[in-house]
């Protein structure tokens, strides 16, 4: 595999590196442009080149690694892993096309799929230029890839009713809902209509949507998922294990991804800063109609929770937060019935557990005794993007 960190700065600055401080700025001032100056942001932000140099040097390697844990999680299940032919749609794919985090998966022997048919929706030239050179440079030789980039805004429904024709597998929307729904004014209503078009003859249609892991954000899409699954019919794949109103909305709280990921080392500089550079938050969510659920794909027919929070050390006692049956619960432990080697104190924030026994404290907060024997279930593992 090459040398993803290499490559991408080499076409990034068409082999000229920069110095550590020449880059440095340029991420800063593409971070500036999507926090604190976010409603400032033109259109046609992509024209500038500091900003694109920047934003591909770290929001490259960043999206792509949270799209690739996403896929390789969708992959665990063996008649969706089974397909040999997959079209797949990317809503807003920018100069970051998720068909590379596809290329990952299929380089590292995890998916054997004969031929994929990608088409990368983007309404900035530049970024469809980059991406192109992307895919061009990473795609395998063994691997049949037949690519398009359509330039058009998301938002338009004539986008849609064209793209409706290649009857996608997947569709993805990859930090979009923020350009849609703000900056062009689409109501829910309408980007459900969007989204019907794909739903009619095909069951096994996926819509995934990753969003940034603020509470606007994720908020946002906690309340589109309860829409789509109401008002299309779809049930979720993951994160969540049910097909109940969000749990996270209905405690006025959010849900969000928090995973260990290994990033380029040109990256390191951002934790001098006092960056949090080692993990991805985002929140997702993987919409299917036919019912399949990354629970089946356990080995387990009891108790399944999906802790949302990290493990809370209090005096006496440790906590956490878990999705349970469409409820947001509090899950303590006391200190004295568990041992330093106990699974309680190894489940981290997005993994998935059982256990045997619970004792009720109130509607929505349970205690496990010294008889409980915790198991976990499945963690996502740690990213890396250092080679593709």
């Amino acid at each position: 595999m090459q040398n993803f960190s290499e490559v991408i700065l080499k076409l990034i600055f068409k082999n000229k590196l920069p110095s550590k401080h020449q880059l440095k700025n340029l991420i800063l001032k593409t971070s500036d442009l999507f926090t604190f100056l976010d409603l400032k942001r033109p259109e046609n932000y992509m024209k500038d080149q500091d900003f694109l140099k920047g934003y591909t040097a770290y929001f490259v390697p960043v999206n792509l690694a949270k799209i690739y844990s996403i896929l390789k999680e969708f992959f665990r299940y063996p008649s969706i892993i089974n397909k040999k032919d997959i079209k797949i749609i990317d809503i807003g794919c920018g100069p970051c096309p998720a068909i590379l985090a596809v290329f990952k998966l299929f380089k590292e022997g995890l998916i054997s799929f004969n031929y994929v048919r990608y088409i990368g929706v983007e309404l900035q030239e530049e970024a469809i230029k980059f991406g192109k050179q992307m895919i061009e440079q990473f795609k395998p030789e063994t691997l049949n890839v037949n690519y398009d980039f359509l330039k058009t805004d998301a938002s338009d429904m004539k986008t849609y009713i064209e793209l409706k024709e290649l009857k996608p597998d997947i569709m993805i929307f990859s930090n979009s809902l923020g350009e849609i729904f703000d900056n062009k004014g689409i109501r829910k209503e309408d980007f459900i209509k969007f989204i019907k078009y794909f739903t009619y003859s095909d069951e096994s249609f996926s819509l995934i949507i990753i969003e940034p892991g603020t509470k606007k954000s994720a908020s946002r899409l906690h309340e589109l998922r309860d829409s789509l699954i109401g008002d299309l019919g779809f049930y979720p794949y993951s994160p969540c294990i049910n097909n109940l109103p969000c749990a996270a909305l209905m405690a006025n709280n959010w849900c969000y991804e928090e995973r260990r990921w290994i990033p380029p080392e040109y990256l390191n500089f951002l934790s001098s800063m006092g960056l949090q550079i080692n993990y991805l938050k985002f929140s997702y969510v993987i919409l299917r109609r036919d019912g399949l659920n990354i629970r089946d794909t356990f080995l387990t027919d009891g108790i399944v929770i999906k802790n949302t929070s990290h493990l809370l050390k209090e005096k006496g006692k440790s906590r956490l937060w878990g999705c349970w049956d469409g409820r947001l619960v509090d899950i303590e432990r006391l200190k004295r019935d568990y041992t330093d080697e106990d699974e309680w104190l190894k489940i981290k924030k997005g993994c998935y557990f059982s256990f045997d026994n619970f004792i009720n404290l109130s509607e929505t907060k349970i205690r496990l005794p010294r008889s409980t024997s915790v198991k976990i279930i499945y963690c996502p593992e740690v990213v890396s993007f250092n080679s593709l």
